[in-house]
């Protein structure tokens, strides 16, 4: 028998370090030079050359990064990558981006970040009526575990999740020590209060943990919150539908707003009641543009009436046509693969669309989006490949004197210009009144409109968002995979263009 020598593990290659999450690639050493790319804290990028290459607005040099740009020495980077304390807790602690729920999500009620696991001393000076505060929580806590409801729920913890936590806290943070994030970008700040979180403001974090009795959460950014005053966010589980063209295909429809009733063919109805329908689900006019969804389909004229059944299809249900439809009362009902029936103004419409107002190569990607409808469909050539329910702004088509009103989303033919596995938004970039941490999965098409991940609702299909394009966070992960150009590896953000090539076609009508 003979031993073998196991395989040397490959040394790792040099690289610069991301101490912030605004670590911007440059597209040539220079800082007036257009940004082609972000690196995200603790990301690590392997270098082309260890040299720099240029000091022009960089007086520690510029470092040729792969596959391609310069990335600038500074406070906010590193080339210690093997040992430096952030890089090393970030690779401990950090977001998934390969799997559907990257991270955990928050949204503050009276919530504030620390940089340090603060002493018990720490917490009550910083914190206001504190002892009262936790009183309450024991209290809440107590009526849940013994199944009575509370006498009353305090504002502050309303929705709280009551919940303790059961990890071990970060080795990071052991000892009392600060932030290897707050001491890299801030080394001269030791208070242990980082920030107050604005009240509907969302933090993103990566893990939970319990230190001397209560729930904390460590953040994206290697700070530290009190669980017990945040409201935790769970991502809906909805997610579209791929398309074969053999089990899955066009035409097809997905249920909206609430559960819907089957209904079916009979060919007398003398003891039953037909059930009409009472008044239009859409509270926006169709768009003009729209042509009837069921120009295609063929009408049943064959005897019978139309009755409801105690089945129906849950909320966000997708449902099979067969490209017929009966018409009774004035209303149509479209029958759908398992031998049912669904009324038309029940179900959201799915077809064929081709291309309008763009030439393809080939089998080229692009993104078909209806606002009145609130679907995207995402195409190969004339293809449909992916359907889904998105939420657009909401105030529809609305349009005020100058233009586009508020809350309405731009319609035209776009390129994708920027693509971020996960970006903090505002509508307050100034002050940052409110902010929601991490959106993941966010591709820009019309600077500042972008599709992307919505982590705080689900009522997809509906008229929701301050003008952007919300999808489900499983939706916005396989959109964001298959759309161009693909983010390069340890890369967090790409923007199209040059030798990174354009980005995929998105159609808003």
């Amino acid at each position: 028998m003979t031993s073998e020598t196991p395989p040397t593990a490959a040394p790792r290659k040099p690289g610069i370090g991301a101490l912030s999450s605004r670590v911007f690639v440059r597209q040539s050493p220079r800082a007036t030079s257009p940004e082609i790319g972000q690196l995200h804290i603790g990301a690590v990028v392997p270098l082309r050359s260890t040299e720099p290459v240029g000091t022009d607005g960089c007086a520690k040099g510029w470092y040729p990064v792969e596959p391609e740009g310069y990335v600038c020495l500074e406070p906010s980077t590193t080339l210690d990558v093997d040992t430096h304390p952030v890089i090393l807790a970030k690779r401990a602690h950090h977001g998934d981006f390969e799997r559907a729920i990257p991270l955990g999500w928050s949204v503050s009620r009276e919530g504030l970040l620390y940089r340090k696991l603060p002493t018990p001393e720490e917490q009550r000076r910083t914190e206001f009526e504190l002892d009262r505060h936790l009183a309450r929580l024991e209290e809440l806590r107590a009526a849940k575990k013994e199944g009575r409801e509370p006498a009353r729920v305090p504002a502050a913890l309303r929705n709280v999740d009551l919940d303790a936590a059961t990890g071990a806290p970060p080795e990071v943070l052991a000892a009392g020590a600060l932030s290897p994030a707050s001491l890299a970008l801030a080394p001269h700040e030791t208070r242990p209060l980082a920030k107050w979180i604005p009240a509907r403001s969302a933090i993103a974090w990566t893990d939970e943990f319990m230190v001397n009795g209560r729930s904390w959460v460590l953040t994206d950014d290697l700070l530290v919150a009190p669980k017990d005053k945040l409201v935790s966010l769970e991502a809906s589980p909805f997610a579209g539908v791929h398309i074969d063209g053999e089990r899955v295909r066009l035409p097809l429809a997905f249920v909206r707003h609430d559960a819907k009733p089957k209904f079916r063919v009979v060919a007398s109805a003398s003891d039953l009641t037909p059930v009409s329908f009472e008044g239009e689900l859409d509270v926006h006019e169709p768009n003009p543009d729209d042509p009837d969804p069921l120009a295609g389909f063929r009408e049943d004229g064959s005897p019978g009436s139309m009755v409801e059944t105690p089945d129906s299809w849950p909320r966000l249900a997708s449902v099979g046509l067969t490209g017929r439809y009966r018409k009774e009362r004035r209303v149509r009902y479209l029958e759908t693969t398992d031998g049912a029936f669904i009324r038309e103004h029940d179900a959201t419409m799915i077809d064929e669309r081709p291309p309008r107002g763009f030439a393809l190569a080939g089998d080229e990607k692009w993104i078909d989006v209806s606002i009145f409808r609130g679907t995207l469909v995402a195409y190969e050539g004339e293809r449909a490949v992916f359907a889904t329910l998105i939420s657009p702004g909401a105030n529809g088509y609305r349009r005020e004197a100058g233009g586009r009103a508020k809350f309405t989303t731009p319609t035209g033919t776009f390129r994708i210009e920027w693509k971020h596995r996960s970006t903090t938004m505002t509508p307050d970039p100034e002050r940052k009144s409110y902010y929601l941490s991490e959106v993941p999965f966010t591709q820009f098409f019309y600077m500042p409109f972008a599709l992307h991940a919505a982590y705080w609702h689900d009522r997809f299909g509906e008229p929701k968002s301050g003008g952007c394009v919300n999808l489900s966070v499983r939706d916005a992960k396989w959109l964001f995979d298959w759309t161009l150009p693909h983010v390069p590896d340890s890369w967090h953000s790409v923007r199209s263009g040059d030798a990174r090539g354009p980005g995929t076609w998105v159609r808003v009508r």
